[in-house]
């Protein structure tokens, strides 16, 4: 799984950079070189659409027939297998992740030109498994960034924010800035705001897009990044604390840092996760 390194990402970004979150210049180049840009935001108002974008590049072929498979698959599956899913799934990324970015510059010509040599239809058909790819990156990051800092996912917070709820609208684009471009309704109101038309809503999104993204109460952010990621597929709860460790240390997580030496501090570990949900709402 990439908790790790996520972890280690978003402790970075508040010891090092007070806070503020910078993508690598690579995963900036290759958004904009694929023509992705902002439109990715699209996807909080259902989380469903993030996942869509995974399996768009994982199965770009018969997408819905695979997903549906896939779904009746996972909800009779043990945990045994849900868990070898998990780490299936965590492996697919991380190679799609290094096909993107850890690659010598030889290796990065050789792909140019295979890209060069394909029909313009195989082309344009690589270009939207980079997209969806990149996608889900980008959504996923915010969308769990939102969690550890608000208690609430950008899933969560852009449908309340398109049915009018303020607090929202400024939380939502604190964690991801590009919802302010990228999203019609959040783009369309900032530029009304401007006029004059409420002055406090506009101080309220101003303050945010001045507040760090990450200003909040991560405690424990790879551990929160695998409790997310098994409450995305609603396994969070299914799981006893003892397969919730062995995926940790599967992750690499360092237990005695992130309080989980044994199976009670999960238990715990796991309560004040739900208990920060619930006081974030």
């Amino acid at each position: 799984m990439l908790a790790p390194e996520c972890g280690e990402t978003l402790a970075a970004f508040r010891e090092k950079r007070d806070g503020w979150v910078k993508f690598l210049p690579e995963l900036e180049l290759a958004r904009k070189n694929t023509g992705l840009s902002d439109t990715y935001v699209r996807t909080y108002e259902d989380e469903l659409r993030i996942y869509g974008c995974l399996m768009r590049w994982a199965f770009p072929e018969n997408t819905a027939e695979a997903v549906k498979e896939l779904d009746a698959e996972l909800c009779q599956a043990s945990s045994d297998t849900k868990l070898e899913f998990i780490n299936e799934a965590s492996g697919d990324l991380s190679e799609g992740l290094d096909t993107l970015f850890n690659r010598s510059d030889e290796e990065r010509e050789e792909l140019c030109q295979k890209f060069e040599a394909l029909s313009e239809q195989e082309k344009i058909a690589e270009i939207h498994k980079a997209q969806n790819l990149l996608a889900f990156i980008y959504a996923y990051f915010y969308n769990t960034l939102s969690l550890m800092v608000h208690g609430q996912k950008l899933t969560t917070l852009v449908p309340l924010a398109l049915q009018g709820d303020q607090e929202a609208f400024c939380k939502a684009i604190q964690i991801d800035r590009n919802i302010l471009t990228g999203h019609p309704y959040f783009r369309d109101t900032y530029a009304r705001l401007q006029s004059g038309e409420d002055k406090d809503f506009l101080d309220s999104i101003l303050y945010r897009i001045s507040n760090p993204h990450t200003r909040g109460r991560i405690r424990f952010p790879a551990l929160y990044m695998v409790f997310a990621t098994l409450d995305s597929f609603n396994w969070l709860d299914d799981f006893t604390a003892s397969e919730i460790l062995d995926i940790c240390d599967e992750a690499k997580l360092d237990r005695f840092q992130n309080r989980i030496e044994d199976e009670n501090y999960l238990i715990k570990r796991r309560i004040e996760y739900r208990q920060f949900q619930k006081l974030s709402k």
